[in-house]
């Protein structure tokens, strides 16, 4: 399993660009997120797109998380064990104590990529004069910077920050410009890319070739076992097309239960009543038809 750490201070832009590599890249992954706050925002995001989020809220990944955080990662790698691993700490974690506690994971075949970091350029000056230690340690410890917010701020006030930046590392990679527009080799050297900066084989590909389509439906009649399990053989034979994520909330035979589909594996759970039976698939070359016409058998 591959671990790429996607850092940055808060309001960097992580989710964002954490769910543009989902759009763009086939990949095989999962998103380990540590949220601040009481009540996870990011979350809600993130799982509007192909993604498995593990949330924790209660500390910081990288001081009284500590166990928490290993143990997800060790539940990821033995219950899911995807090629990629993409984890967002909270944006006030030091980079330094991340890696320290992924690289003390010694019972699961781990490769730590190169990390990422992202900067935010129209408030770096005023957040790096009250967190300067936080801004030094990710600095020094990522593999590449993305500048962010690049339209608030002119041409000279970039150099500036990336001088600073070169301060602080001479070797930094910066990447000065939007991501968005970079052609597809960023992106082949971010997840082929070791921590230790030495090229890997992983099975990278653009998803140029991708026709994702996204079905949802709400009131479906899915009230028994039988046509669930029917329901799910179908979609793991692909018989709907390529599915990489499905998702509902169905209350079958009395029972209240939601599901989780991602890629091959497929978990159900009982949970509080609802008001309506929910349904929502993502995969590539979705055969909607043939979707309907099973569900209203």
């Amino acid at each position: 399993m591959k671990i790429l750490i996607v850092s940055g201070f808060l309001g960097a832009g992580k989710t964002t660009f954490i769910k543009y590599l989902a759009k763009k890249i086939n990949l095989e992954f999962v998103v380990l997120e540590n949220e601040y706050a009481d009540v996870g925002v990011d979350k809600d995001f993130l799982d509007e797109d192909n993604l498995r989020v593990w949330e924790m809220s209660e500390g910081c990944i990288c001081c009284s998380m500590t166990g928490d955080f290993k143990k997800s990662i060790r539940t990821i790698y033995s219950q899911i064990n995807p090629e990629y691993l993409l984890i967002e700490p909270t944006g006030i974690g030091m980079l330094s104590s991340i890696i320290k506690n992924i690289k003390s994971i010694n019972d699961c075949e781990i490769t730590i990529l190169n990390p990422v970091t992202l900067l935010d350029t129209s408030s770096f000056y005023e957040y790096y004069g009250n967190f300067e230690e936080y801004f030094r340690d990710n600095i020094t410890n990522t593999g590449r910077i993305l500048l962010t917010r690049l339209e608030k701020i002119t041409k000279s006030e970039k150099e500036k920050i990336k001088n600073k930046i070169l301060e602080i590392k001479a070797d930094t990679n910066i990447i000065d410009e939007d991501y968005r527009n970079l052609d597809n080799n960023f992106l082949k050297e971010i997840f082929n890319t070791d921590i230790e900066n030495k090229e890997i084989i992983s099975n990278f590909n653009i998803m140029n070739h991708i026709n994702l389509k996204t079905f949802s439906k709400i009131n479906l009649e899915i009230n028994t076992m039988d046509k669930l399990g029917i329901f799910l053989d179908k979609i793991l034979k692909d018989d709907f097309g390529k599915v990489y994520r499905a998702k509902g909330f169905l209350k079958i035979e009395g029972q209240y239960g939601k599901f989780n589909l991602v890629h091959k594996n497929f978990e159900m759970e009982s949970c509080p009543p609802f008001k309506e039976n929910k349904l929502i698939i993502i995969g590539n070359n979705l055969d909607i038809q043939g979707i309907n016409e099973f569900l209203e058998k």
